[in-house]
């Protein structure tokens, strides 16, 4: 059995909402596509612009514009994380959710998940959880698409306990929630 406590921090909660909308490897089809339809709608008003010839008296503002266009576009692409970075920014602050970041507590063994706080005790079975994903800094037990347990990786104190977890996962998560989601995408 592992125990761990720890509480989440704001970042921890900015990271997740990143990761899980933005940063997944399983979202990169959702980027690109994002990518494109910036580029594929200002690139139509440029070519409307253009085959229209509204601006055939003053071909300057029909370049200025363009520029203006390709400029806006550009900002499209590289604020799109920015402006997700922002939602979770206002999410984690909200005083609604501030239930996010209470002390936890939570004991992981043969028999599942048991998380608790202050205010609730929840206990998972391994069937709950249907993906787990991971990054540099974290481990992420997906119980839905949008909802998972976050854990730090800095909450494992000893080398021994963060082997002792791996080893729970292996052992009792499924091989679809383990890795079906990359095959999958």
């Amino acid at each position: 059995m592992v125990s761990l406590k720890y509480s989440l921090t704001q970042d921890d909660y900015i990271n997740y909402y990143l990761f899980m909308t933005w940063d997944a490897p399983g979202r990169k089809k959702g980027r690109l596509k994002y990518y494109l339809r910036q580029v594929l709608i200002n690139s139509g008003v440029i070519a409307i612009l253009f085959f229209t010839d509204i601006f055939r008296f003053n071909r300057t503002s029909l370049y200025i514009y363009v520029g203006v266009m390709l400029v806006i576009t550009l900002m499209q692409i590289f604020n799109a994380r920015l402006n997700v970075k922002k939602q979770a920014e206002k999410t984690a602050a909200a005083p609604g959710n501030q239930n996010f970041f209470l002390d936890l507590t939570i004991d992981i063994s043969d028999a599942g998940v048991i998380s608790k706080n202050e205010i609730a005790e929840t206990k998972y079975r391994w069937p709950a959880f249907i993906k787990k994903e991971e990054n540099n800094e974290y481990y992420f037990l997906f119980t839905s698409d949008v909802q998972a347990l976050i854990f730090p990786k800095r909450v494992f104190k000893t080398g021994t306990d963060r082997q002792q977890f791996e080893k729970l996962l292996s052992q009792h998560l499924s091989f679809d929630a383990e890795v079906g989601h990359l095959i999958k995408e």
